[in-house]
């Protein structure tokens, strides 16, 4: 008897959790991101608090809890034996005390390097691998934006499954639906996928889709259910900003940088610092649901003046 009151009681437990939203945080902000609501903004933290803390290192993911970030951006690279770790760069050099390309050190000796702070000085932080910073995040209010996860979707969603994050990691990518079911079949179907829409005269990324920003865009939100768009936008008049008014009429979240000019018509963090009505206003008014900034804490706190952000 004594068993089967036991067992009832963590049933009401895990119920009363669930219906009280303490169990799994993140489920608000994906349910914002699925049906966005007017007046709320989501904040992308780029890199993590890159300004206060090695850029994707475990604390710069920290900090980002700590100020209400709702999705951290990190970047994802290979080792020597196939590991996966959170670095922007290919190589070592800009970021870490080692020197060479990723792919050429194992993790135990990647392990031995310390992080550079902004000012290129080693930090006590050292390089996190994926699964660690995916087991620090479970089940805290927050996502994780996988930048560059796209050439390595397999083993970053094997470690998502293995560490029960699946819910909490965002994929995204420039390839069209049918080129990424032909490289990774149902597996897009088990994941919270974000299309990656360019202007055609914007030329980052080689090797994209080369359909009109429209036709690449619908031929995903016809298809599937995705997060959310991803949508640069490089001038004023960008063919990409008819692409924000259609997710808007179809409630698709929609996605805008303003890391540097190139991404938001030259409404970049730099300027938003000093006006953000002027800048981060801009974005908010063509559309965007959801901002990525290199500085996070000043985007928060001008979205709660205006009551766009809890």
């Amino acid at each position: 008897m004594k068993k089967y009151y036991l067992l009832l009681v963590c049933w009401m437990t895990h119920t009363c959790l669930a219906q009280s939203g303490q169990e799994m945080p993140h489920k608000a902000i994906l349910d914002q991101m699925f049906h966005p609501a007017p007046g709320h903004v989501l904040v992308v933290a780029h890199r993590g608090d890159w300004r206060h803390a090695p850029e994707n290192s475990l604390r710069a993911v920290r900090n980002c809890l700590s100020m209400g970030v709702d999705i951290v951006e990190i970047d994802i690279q290979m080792t020597r034996d196939s590991q996966l770790i959170v670095m922007h760069d290919k190589t070592l050099d800009r970021t870490t005390t080692g020197k060479g390309a990723v792919s050429d050190w194992p993790l135990d000796s990647i392990r031995t390097l310390y992080l550079k702070n902004g000012m290129g000085h080693a930090s006590p932080d050292r390089v996190p691998t994926l699964e660690e910073v995916m087991h620090y995040v479970k089940g805290k209010p927050i996502l994780v934006n996988l930048d560059k996860a796209w050439s390595y979707l397999p083993q970053t969603y094997a470690v998502l499954k293995k560490t029960g994050t699946v819910d909490q990691g965002i994929f995204k990518a420039g390839l069209t639906l049918p080129e990424l079911r032909a490289a990774h079949g149902n597996l897009m179907d088990s994941i919270h996928f974000m299309p990656m829409v360019y202007p055609p005269t914007y030329k980052m990324y080689a090797g994209f889709s080369d359909l009109s920003p429209m036709a690449y865009t619908t031929s995903f939100t016809t298809a599937m259910h995705v997060i959310g768009c991803e949508v640069i936008v490089d001038t004023d008049s960008a063919a990409t900003l008819e692409v924000i008014r259609m997710l808007n009429r179809q409630g698709v979240s929609v996605w805008i940088n303003t890391l540097w000019p190139q991404l938001c018509a030259g409404h970049q963090d730099d300027l938003a610092e000093d006006d953000p009505d002027a800048h981060w206003g801009w974005a908010i008014t063509r559309g965007a649901n959801i901002i990525q900034t290199d500085r996070p804490a000043a985007l928060i706190a001008y979205l709660r003046s205006r009551g766009l952000h809890p």
